[in-house]
């Protein structure tokens, strides 16, 4: 869900000019790509620093709904591609003619879209997750691995905007 609102809000900020505004300032579009450099950056080292828990008898942290929304909103927010897709790519969509029936048929199109590529991608993770969790030493290796990716990706973003 916070990945969905996050994507709303680019919608929307697209719906009023926001992309036309990053697109005059550019400065404004850079500043976010480095932010969500860092971000992911940051996400890969709690990852890789963290103490994941084996086996059954210490139980993983549960963290609570708002922590992961939270989380999510803040992916979303920083995350360069999304950004890339809702300033470049979907205002080529609106029109300011359109009505307002159009563009909200538009947005929850998109929405959808979303929703069940990600619901996808946690159902699939959630199945790989549960077969990491039965060998021993999955879980510390899955998460060493997944804070790894994060790192190439961080570098693989900061380079493609070098």
């Amino acid at each position: 869900m916070g990945t969905l609102l996050g994507d709303f809000l680019f919608m929307l900020a697209a719906v009023v000019g926001l992309a036309a505004v990053m697109q005059a300032n550019p400065w404004v579009f850079r500043g976010l790509q480095w932010f969500g450099v860092a971000y992911l950056g940051w996400l890969a080292l709690q990852l890789i620093c963290s103490r994941p828990s084996e086996g059954a008898s210490v139980p993983a942290r549960v963290h609570a709904p708002l922590m992961h929304f939270r989380r999510a909103f803040l992916v979303s927010l920083t995350n360069p591609k999304v950004i890339l897709f809702f300033v470049a790519f979907f205002p080529l969509f609106l029109k300011p003619q359109a009505s307002t029936a159009t563009l909200v048929v538009m947005m929850l199109h998109v929405t959808l879209l979303s929703l069940l590529y990600q619901a996808a991608l946690v159902l699939i993770g959630h199945f790989v997750a549960v077969r990491f969790a039965a060998v021993p030493g999955g879980r510390r290796t899955a998460t060493r691995v997944a804070g790894l990716v994060l790192i190439a990706l961080a570098i693989r973003l900061a380079l493609d905007m070098a």
